[in-house]
């Protein structure tokens, strides 16, 4: 069966180095923006539009606490999200873990709860995010199997075999017939973040997943491919990390054996997905400049690896002559 990877990556994943991420192969990425009604994941903003400039497709989603009130951690989920101006390209997610002392009779018409009110305001169907046991104990009826309405829902199932194959699939909770989603590891590696990642699944194909996001297979621009000129020391592992492709598609794109000197085509990096109501067929702002002000312990590093563009071009859209020096509260265009 087709499948596409993915992560998942919250305030443990500090520091990601996005294009070098999506050279991996993935494609997707689901983003920790809330939790309960008290936590606001410090990195999300980092990773949400760090994960965009790269090509990813994204979907924030909230931690539930079982015994805190459904509405208000919906609307502090809702409130900030929206407050980015960018509500990601694939559904949101109720993410279930514990009962928090609650029992079913209770779990069960709070996370509908939330599901309604966010797909309310997000006009999508909300993924659930859950393990099998949690599923079977806490969102299931009291004769067995989960609520009537759970079908409804995309399933994004959490379960670690001792030894992963291709190929392979999750066992189905009780009642459950369908997955979309399978966190497979929760220790995975991927080259650009330093630390253990959750590693997913998608079931289905690339084309697939952008229909599920509700998404448009556009290209980026530049529209065509761009050239590098290859210099002592490079190898098709370093240039597919400049460029944020991945090690195939840069071969592919270069049968012939790397030496210096070559010019070697570099081939865009597929998928941009379209901001949320374009569908003229490019990229949605594709040429626009956007603007970051400088807050502490940021460096031109950090923005331009957030932004996904360099410290030269930051420098020079801003007539910074050294880039040691942005202060606190500077306005920096990002080209």
């Amino acid at each position: 069966m087709a499948t596409v990877p993915g992560i998942d990556v919250s305030f443990w994943d500090a520091g990601i180095d996005w294009p070098k991420v999506r050279a991996t192969g993935q494609r997707f990425v689901f983003v920790k923006a809330t939790e309960s009604i008290t936590y606001k994941d410090p990195t999300f903003d980092d990773n949400w539009f760090g994960a965009k400039s790269a090509g990813l497709l994204r979907g924030a989603y909230h931690f539930f606490r079982c015994n805190v009130d459904a509405k208000k951690q919906a609307d502090y989920f809702i409130d900030y999200v929206e407050s980015f101006d960018d509500r990601g390209e694939l559904p949101p997610v109720l993410d279930l873990e514990t009962p928090d002392g609650q029992r079913r009779e209770k779990i069960v018409p709070a996370a509908k709860t939330w599901l309604d009110r966010v797909e309310a305001a997000f006009g999508k169907k909300p993924i659930i995010y859950s393990g099998k046991y949690f599923l079977q104990d806490y969102l299931s009826e009291a004769g067995g199997g989960p609520p009537a309405w759970a079908k409804d829902y995309p399933l994004w199932l959490a379960q670690y075999p001792n030894q992963f194959a291709a190929g392979s699939q999750p066992f189905l909770p009780r009642g459950w017939f369908k997955w979309t989603f399978w966190q497979y590891s929760e220790k995975g590696q991927v080259n650009g973040i330093n630390a253990s990642v959750d590693l997913n699944l998608f079931s289905g194909t690339l084309e697939e997943l952008y229909k599920f996001a509700g998404a448009q297979m556009v290209t980026e621009k530049p529209q065509k491919p761009q050239k590098h000129a290859v210099v002592a020391g490079d190898s098709f592992e370093t240039i597919a990390n400049k460029y944020g492709v991945t090690v195939r598609e840069l071969v592919s794109a270069n049968p012939q054996l790397l030496k210096t000197g070559d010019k070697l085509t570099v081939p865009i990096a597929v998928a941009i997905p379209a901001e949320n109501g374009d569908s003229s067929g490019e990229a949605g702002g594709g040429s626009a400049s956007r603007t970051h002000t400088v807050k502490a312990g940021d460096t031109l590093t950090a923005i331009a690896i957030k932004y996904g563009t360099t410290v030269a071009a930051i420098a020079s859209a801003n007539n910074i002559t050294s880039i040691n020096n942005i202060s606190v509260g500077q306005v920096l265009v990002i080209p």
